[in-house]
């Protein structure tokens, strides 16, 4: 190849590089995005619920799973416990006695609750002896009978003893000016008999008055002939220191033969289920509260309001046991620092005037002292607040 030639390919080279439109400007590399650590939840502590949800007691049962569900949410709101949330681990008994103990059993053993709370239904007794068995603590609701805790040292109650409801409504007759009572009571049954024999010592104390007692037997259906007896004696009150269920068809027999008279019952009337149970038969019956709505304190005003803006209508005494009883135990976890069950088991026993919805709580039976007892008037199929009888 020539000079010439050489020089000339030279040239179109340069040319062509200075062509060349200039490269854009390339972006800084975008930085790999540094990992967001996932929070570690917070640990959660199962508290273990048997209740029947579906079956005899279920309206009851629901309305403390409400009560129970509100006092949770707001012990989470607040921090929760000892640097855990809580969680309920729910267990339908169905009212069976067999699931009831089985559902015990199974909260603690598969659920690893570090404590229960359950009742109101068939199997509660069982499903206590099973608690107190695996030394698990207990609270109670509605369990009023004496013994608790000094028999059972694993079972607590939050409600008062059937001391003070029979003794209250002896006073109450008194209040109606009643002077000739009769009650009818199983005494092979323990709550029954206890409960007929404090109403009874009560209402002697009072000048010229008589009490008489119509005994039955367990697993009596027809109470007709009872009935006939009380008819002839017509006294001015009649005590039926009977659960609801049982003291429903009486009621309903008694009206049917013409007895007026008031009629007396048991903490347990205070439920959703004694109003259908009795209908019309249910007027002129009166029986202590387990809460009263129209107590004084915040707390009750704050509970009415936060539970009707919730669930749409106003609790019963059922959500307000449930409530309490889940803030009850949430304090003696804060205080024993611990779940331990012995640790635990020892704080809710050392809980003396703890301000619940359902009145001051003690556990130990020997200090507990409930100053009033709200009493309840069943009419027209409603039970409403009559008036606080104060204990002795």
């Amino acid at each position: 190849m020539s000079r010439f030639s050489i020089a000339l390919l030279g040239a179109m080279l340069l040319l062509f590089v200075g062509c060349k439109k200039p490269s854009a400007p390339q972006p800084d590399p975008i930085p790999e995005p540094t990992p967001v650590a996932t929070p570690t939840p917070y640990p959660v502590i199962n508290v273990g619920v048997f209740l029947p949800l579906k079956g005899l007691g279920q309206g009851s049962a629901n309305e403390v799973l409400n009560g129970l569900t509100m006092a949770v949410k707001e012990v989470n709101a607040g921090g929760g416990v000892i640097g855990h949330l809580l969680r309920l681990v729910v267990r339908d008994t169905r009212a069976e006695t067999a699931r009831a103990e089985k559902a015990a059993r199974d909260l603690v053993s598969e659920d690893k609750a570090v404590a229960l709370i359950g009742g109101l239904s068939a199997g509660s007794a069982e499903a206590a002896m099973a608690a107190d068995e695996m030394r698990i603590p207990l609270l109670a609701l509605g369990s009023t009978m004496p013994g608790i805790p000094s028999h059972e040292p694993w079972i607590f109650r939050i409600c008062q003893t059937d001391f003070h409801s029979a003794r209250v409504m002896a006073k109450f007759a008194a209040t109606l000016g009643a002077q000739r009572a009769l009650v009818i009571y199983d005494p092979a049954d323990e709550f029954s008999k206890t409960l007929a024999l404090d109403f009874g010592k009560q209402f002697k104390r009072k000048p010229d008055t008589r009490i008489t007692g119509e005994e039955f037997a367990t697993g009596t259906v027809d109470f007709t002939k009872h009935l006939q007896t009380v008819k002839k004696k017509n006294p001015d009150v009649v005590y039926l220191p009977l659960p609801a269920d049982q003291a429903a068809p009486i009621l309903r027999k008694a009206r049917e033969l013409g007895l007026a008279m008031p009629f007396l019952g048991t903490a347990n009337w205070d439920s959703l289920e004694f109003p259908p149970m009795v209908g019309d038969s249910g007027n002129n019956t009166y029986f202590p509260g387990r809460f009263n709505p129209d107590g004084p304190s915040d707390a009750v005003q704050l509970f009415l309001e936060g539970y009707e803006r919730k669930n749409g209508n106003l609790p019963s005494a059922s959500a307000a046991m449930g409530y309490d009883a889940l803030v009850v135990l949430a304090d003696a976890i804060r205080r024993a620092n611990s779940t331990a069950p012995e640790k635990l088991r020892e704080a809710l026993a050392s809980t003396q005037a703890f301000p619940g919805l359902t009145g001051d709580i003690t556990t130990d039976p020997e200090l507990a002292r409930t100053q009033f007892v709200p009493l309840l008037k069943l009419d027209a199929g409603k039970i409403s607040f009559l008036e606080m009888i104060e204990t002795d």
